[in-house]
Parts: C-alpha cells; structure tokens; sequence
C-alpha cells in the first residue's frame, strides 16, 4: 500500500496548497487572558511556503487565527481554492481546532492530503494521527526541508517511505520515519510575507512594542536548558544559529519592502551564545539601521557590558523567565537561575537604559502558599517594569504533564480538551487552597504589582507618543477586566 494511491485525483501540474493558523477556538469567542497575547504573523506556515514556491504549486495561507475565524470561514476558504493540501499549524491550545480543520478539509475534498505540524506535534508525534483520524501525516519537528521533500514527492508520485521526519498511516497503523539531520538555518528562504496579511493586523502586547509595524523574526532555534514545564527542553535541546549576516539582511530586508521599524526576535533566548548576540549588534551598528527591537534572555546571562551593547544596536527592552520568586522552586523546576542574578540583570538593564519584562508562573503541583506569596512579592520587589503572570500549564512531554498524570488529573490524550479555557483556571491546586484563592492570588498579582503609583508615574513620564497613550490604554482595559 503506497499512501499517495489515495490522492490519485491530484491537479499535479499545479498542486494547490492551503497552509491553515488554526485559531486556538472555532467559537469566536476569546477571553481576557487571549487579549494580552501577542497575535503575530505565523512565521511557520511562511517558511513552509518559501521553501515550496519554486515547485509545481499554487500555495496560500490563510490566517484563521488572526481573524478569529469560525467553521463556516474555513470551510469556505479551503473551498475557494479547491485546495489538494492542506496544512494544519497548531499549538497545544489550538490542537482540538486543528483537529476540527481536518475533518473539515475532508468533508471539502475526501481525498485531499491533510498534514498536521508545528509545536504541539513536536510534543506529541504520533497521537495526533491517533487522536485525529483526518490527519493523514504529521511532521514533528522543523519542518521546512521535510514539508518540501514532501511535495516533490507528491509531484513526482513517489513512496511516502523515502521522506525522513514524516509520521503517516498505512495499512492502518501509523509510521514514524526517521528524522533527518538539523538543517542550515542560511538555508532556509526567508518567510514569503507576501502571503501573509497586512503586517497592519498583527498587534504585540502593549508591553512589548514602541513602532509599528513590527513583527517577529527568528534568529536562532532550540534550547540547551532543562526546564520541566517546558517541552521544549526535551525535543529542541540542540541550539541552531543563523550567521549574524542572515539575520541583519533579513531585517534590512523587512525594513524596505515593508516599511518595518520594529523587531521582536522569537528566539527561545537571545543571549545563549554571546558572541552570536554581539556580532549580530555590531552588524546592525554597522549598517547604521534605525531599527527597534526586543528579545527574550535569560537571568544569567546577563552583563552590564552586554546590556549597552544590545542597547547600541537599538534594543529598548529585554524579556526575562522568572516563573518563581521562591528559591525553591526555582530549584524544583530546574530553572537554573538565583534571585541575585535576577536582581543583577534588572541592575544591568535599567542602568543601560533598556526595559525589562517578566514572566511568572502561579500554582506549580509542588508549590505551598507561601510560594505564591513570596512571588507576588518578588515581582514587585525585582524592580522590573512589566509581568505577565499564567497558571502552570501541563505541556505534553514535559515532567509536570507526568506528575499530572500520576496525580489522575490528566491523562495521555488530556491535551485533547485544551483551549482557551486553558489559561483560566489554575491545573494544580496548593495543599491547603482552594481553586477560587489560587485564581484570587492570580488576579491580586496583576493589581498589586501595576495599581502601584509609582508604576503609573513611571510609565506617564515615558509617554512620548499617542501610540503610547493607546498602548497603556489597551493594557488597562484588560487589567481591569480581569
């Protein structure tokens, strides 16, 4: 049995291709925790189709996310282009729509070729065939070079049992193909933001942008760190760099065909090779580029040496994990990192001039009280400027999704009924809370740390713009709707 047998009804002399950002709901509905994320343009499906552009296919992407599309938006969508392939995108929290859009592609087009990819398929790899009976291949891992070995084949009418990093079903079980070696990241087309909406749509946090338009770029892949809520430690440990020349030209290139005057990069840490970080500074002071940006880093990392030159090359803030202000949970999630060395890199930033945003973690399964307390606390202590707080979230493939398990909270395929609710509700209650205190001290958090007059002040003196007095009000309507 040879798969593309199925798919003997092919247009081959034009395949038509539909990439698909599934929405994390086909309900329309969002809640106040989706608000304060960044909806940005999905680099993923664009590297897809800049590696695939140069064959025989008519390729398009269609951003269901971003315009919060329902069933019906989909359906029509995939059937305008009479599409032949359509690739599903998901996260952990949009893999129950994912799995909504295959079926509908199906109704579409029986025989169509459904592939299924992204970060959550990297966690789970073969139980989204199992879960999704209208998946017929998954790709977990990058994708880019294996999704183009996949089209030529379809093209040329070849054995699916040729391409490395596919997981498909035959004879009705389900194969896992060898993975192919990390490609050159310098190999990779940059994204075919033709194919993307207006960059005009796409919004950050209003922490996390001073100009528009921005967007998102990706300047190294992978993590060397062994956190256990994050399942990125466990599938993504070798870190891959594109050369400092690649990246700057990429931003170059953004900044003249779109107009762009701000850069997020999407690296998992900015800093992890320092050397790296520098050289790619000194290519954007070289090239005299009036360009913006911020990235993630991590608290030990950082130097005062190092926080003025990110500022030179026009860096004005800095992301930073904290998850905990107690010293032994920090220990117990393997973060790596002290509270000195965070109180250190808050010290580095604010004395070169740049801005620091935190990211905290409430109701860990080994957490107490006392924790919680101590990191509302810390977060308003630390001196950083801006925290997001979330509930723990148990990610597939990661220890916390295990201890979730032994507790019979979650099961194997529990990551089925994950989606924007996800973020609501704390998973994990403390010994001697409630769900109703836990989701108390997640919203005492928000208000105590930014209803300080202090903050306020800070932030009114750096007002320079009416797209600032948008930004804060944007922010403050969701505060308070929390």
């Amino acid at each position: 049995f040879i798969l593309l047998k199925k798919f003997k009804g092919f247009s081959i002399m034009k395949l038509k291709i539909l990439l698909i950002n599934a929405p994390i709901s086909l309900s329309q509905e969002k809640n106040t925790i989706e608000k304060l994320h960044n909806v940005s343009p999905p680099l993923g499906l664009a590297y897809l189709a800049s590696m695939v552009k140069d064959l025989e296919v008519d390729v398009r992407i269609l951003d269901a996310h971003l315009f919060n599309m329902n069933r019906r938006d989909i359906k029509r969508n995939i059937e305008k282009l009479e599409a032949e392939v359509v690739g599903i995108s998901v996260t952990t929290a949009s893999a129950k729509a994912g799995g909504e859009i295959a079926k509908i592609a199906k109704e579409v087009k029986k025989d169509s070729l459904v592939i299924m990819g992204g970060p959550h398929v990297a966690a789970v790899g073969s139980q989204s065939l199992e879960v999704f009976k209208g998946v017929d291949i998954a790709i977990a891992g990058d994708a880019e070079e294996i999704f183009r070995e996949l089209i030529k084949t379809i093209l040329e009418k070849k054995n699916l049992k040729k391409v490395h990093g596919i997981i498909y079903r035959e004879k009705g079980t389900i194969k896992v193909n060898k993975m192919p070696e990390f490609m050159q990241l310098d190999n990779i087309p940059f994204p075919a933001w033709e194919l993307l909406p207006s960059l005009e749509n796409y919004s950050f946090q209003p922490a996390c942008y001073r100009r528009k338009p921005h967007v998102f770029i990706v300047a190294s892949r992978g993590c060397p760190y062994k956190c256990n809520f994050c399942h990125i430690a466990k599938f993504k440990h070798k870190v891959r760099f594109r050369s400092p020349n690649n990246v700057v030209d990429e931003i170059e290139f953004l900044m003249k065909k779109y107009g762009v005057k701000e850069v997020r990069f999407a690296d998992e840490i900015f800093t992890v090779k320092k050397e790296w970080t520098y050289a790619i500074c000194d290519e954007i002071i070289k090239r005299r580029l009036n360009i913006s940006w911020t990235c993630d880093v991590r608290a030990d990392h950082m130097t005062q040496e190092l926080a003025h030159k990110l500022k030179e090359a026009g860096c004005w803030g800095v992301s930073v994990g904290i998850e905990s202000g107690s010293e032994s949970i920090l220990k117990r999630i393997c973060k790596g990192i002290t509270k000195e060395q965070i109180k250190n890199t808050v010290k580095y930033c604010h004395n070169a001039g740049l801005e620091i945003r935190a990211f905290f973690m409430l109701a860990f399964p080994f957490e107490t009280r006392e924790d919680i307390e101590e990191t509302i606390r810390f977060s308003k202590s630390s001196g950083i400027d801006y925290a997001q707080f979330s509930y723990v979230i148990p990610f597939p493939g990661t220890e916390i999704y295990d201890i979730g398990i032994s507790r019979g909270l979650i099961d194997k395929h529990s990551w089925l009924d994950y989606d924007a609710s996800v973020y609501e509700k704390p998973f994990f209650i403390p010994e001697g809370m409630t769900k109703e205190e836990v989701m108390g001290c997640f919203k005492r958090a928000y208000r105590e740390f930014y209803l300080r007059p202090k903050l306020w002040l800070q932030r009114i003196l750096k007002i320079r713009s009416i797209e600032d007095i948008k930004r804060y009000l944007r922010g403050a309507k969701a505060l308070f709707s929390l």
